[in-house]
C-alpha cells in the first residue's frame, strides 16, 4: 500500500499541521479557497479547470469524523461489536488531514465505471478498482448493493412499523416523523456513527430518514451490506449540483497512495472535534454507573429514593400544564428540532469564521516572510 509514500508523507504532514495551525484552519467545511490558488498545474486540460471553477471550487466538505477507539473498546455497546464483525471498525477509525482544494478537485475530475474509481489531481491520473479500494479501505464488497432505498432482497422482510418498534423507545410516536430522541439508547449511538462517519452528511442529522432506519435495520438483523458499494455511490451521488462532498479524509489517503505532491498544500488538521467518544453519549442525557451500565439522567433517583406519590402528583401537573400538547413524544420532537437548529447555526458559523481564516492564511502567501532580526553581535 505504498509504504514508502506515507513514510514520506507523514514527515511533510507534521509542518503542515504547523502552518495550519498558525493560519487558523477550524474545520474541514471550508470555504473556497482564493481563485489564484487554484494554480493551472492543478488540472491538465481547460474544460477540467472550468468544471471545477463552476461546479466544484464553492462546495462544502464534510467534516471527516472518527470514533474513539479507546472509549468504545472499553464499553460494551452492541453496535460497536457489530462493526467489528462486518471490519468497518479501521474505516470509522480513519484520522487524516484533509487537504480542501484537492478533494474539491478529486471529485470534479471523478468518474466511477463499473466499481472503479477514476479521478485525477495535478495531472496524475488514480485508477482505484475493487482490489485497490479494499486495500486502502478494509470495506468488504460482501453483502447487498444497497444504495439508500430498499431492495428486492429484503423487500419482504422489512416493514416501517416494525423497523420502528425494534429501535424506538417504548414512548415513542410510530406514525409520525422519527427523530434521533425517540431511539432506544443503543440504536441512538448506531444513528449518530451511522449518519457521522458512515453515510455522513451536513444538514438533518437529528432526524432519522428512510435510509437511516433501513440500515439500522440491517444492522439490528444482522444483515450483511456490501458497504465498499454503498460508499463508492455516496460518493457518486455527490457529484450532484451543490452536494457537500463527503470523505474528504478518504480522498487524502488516495492522494497519498499515489504520491500526489501535498507538502506546499494547505490542509485542516486532525480536530479534537471530529472525535466521537464519551462526551457524544454524555449529550444523550446518559450517565455511566459504577457497574458499568449507561442510564438516562435522573432515572435511578427516581427508583431509589421512593417518591412514587410525589412523582404522580408532579406528573399530574405536568400533564396540566401540557394540555395542549398531544402527546410527549411531540414535546421530544420540539427539543430535537431546536437542537438541530442550534447545530446549524454553530456548523454556519464555524463555516463563517473558516473563510475569514482561509483568507488570512492566503494573504500571508502573497508576501515575503519577513527578514530574520539583526544579530545583537
Amino acid at each position: 500500500m505504498a509504504e514508502s509514500s506515507k513514510k514520506r508523507k507523514g514527515s511533510s504532514a507534521s509542518a503542515s499541521a504547523s502552518r495550519a495551525h498558525r493560519s487558523g484552519a477550524t474545520s474541514a467545511s471550508t470555504a473556497p479557497i482564493p481563485p489564484s490558488l487554484s494554480s493551472s498545474t492543478l488540472f491538465s486540460s481547460e474544460e477540467q479547470q472550468k468544471r471545477y471553477s463552476n461546479l466544484f471550487s464553492s462546495r462544502s466538505i464534510i467534516d471527516p469524523k472518527f470514533i474513539d477507539m479507546d472509549f468504545f473498546s472499553a464499553e460494551s455497546f452492541d453496535c460497536i461489536q457489530a462493526f467489528q464483525n462486518l471490519g468497518l471498525i479501521p474505516f470509522m477509525s480513519l484520522q487524516l488531514p484533509v487537504y480542501s482544494e484537492l478533494v474539491k478537485a478529486f471529485y470534479s475530475n471523478l468518474e466511477i465505471q463499473e466499481s472503479t474509481l477514476i479521478s485525477e489531481v495535478f495531472g496524475i491520473k488514480m485508477v482505484i478498482d475493487q482490489s485497490l479500494f479494499y486495500d486502502l479501505t478494509q470495506l468488504s464488497s460482501e453483502g447487498v448493493p444497497f444504495e439508500g432505498t430498499l431492495n428486492d432482497d429484503w423487500k419482504f422482510d422489512f416493514s416501517v412499523h416494525d423497523a420502528r418498534r425494534l429501535v424506538c423507545t417504548n414512548q415513542a410516536d410510530m406514525t409520525g416523523r422519527l427523530l434521533a430522541g425517540s431511539l432506544a439508547f443503543e440504536s441512538r449511538i448506531l444513528h449518530y456513527l451511522i449518519v457521522r462517519i458512515l453515510l455522513p452528511r451536513s444538514s438533518n442529522l437529528a432526524q432519522v430518514s428512510e435510509e437511516d432506519l433501513i440500515v439500522m435495520w440491517a444492522f439490528h438483523k444482522g444483515l450483511q451490506i456490501d458497504w465498499a458499494h454503498l460508499v463508492r455511490y455516496r460518493m457518486h451521488k455527490a457529484l450532484r449540483l451543490n452536494a457537500p462532498l463527503p470523505y474528504p479524509h478518504l480522498v487524502t489517503l488516495f492522494l497519498q497512495h499515489f504520491n500526489i505532491p501535498l507538502d506546499s498544500e494547505p490542509y485542516v488538521p486532525i480536530k479534537r472535534s471530529f472525535l466521537i467518544g464519551a462526551s457524544v453519549i454524555a449529550s444523550f442525557g446518559y450517565i455511566k454507573e459504577h457497574d458499568g451500565s449507561w442510564v438516562k439522567k435522573g432515572a435511578r433517583n427516581v427508583g431509589e429514593e421512593g417518591h412514587e406519590g410525589e412523582d404522580s402528583s408532579l406528573l399530574s401537573k405536568i400533564l396540566e400544564r401540557f394540555d395542549g400538547f398531544q402527546t410527549f413524544a411531540f414535546v421530544g420532537d420540539k427539543f430535537d428540532a431546536m437542537e438541530l437548529q442550534v447545530d446549524m447555526r454553530f456548523d454556519a458559523m464555524e463555516s463563517r469564521i473558516t473563510k475569514v481564516e482561509e483568507d488570512v492564511s492566503f494573504i500571508r502567501t502573497c508576501f515575503d516572510p519577513p527578514p530574520p532580526p539583526p544579530s545583537s553581535s
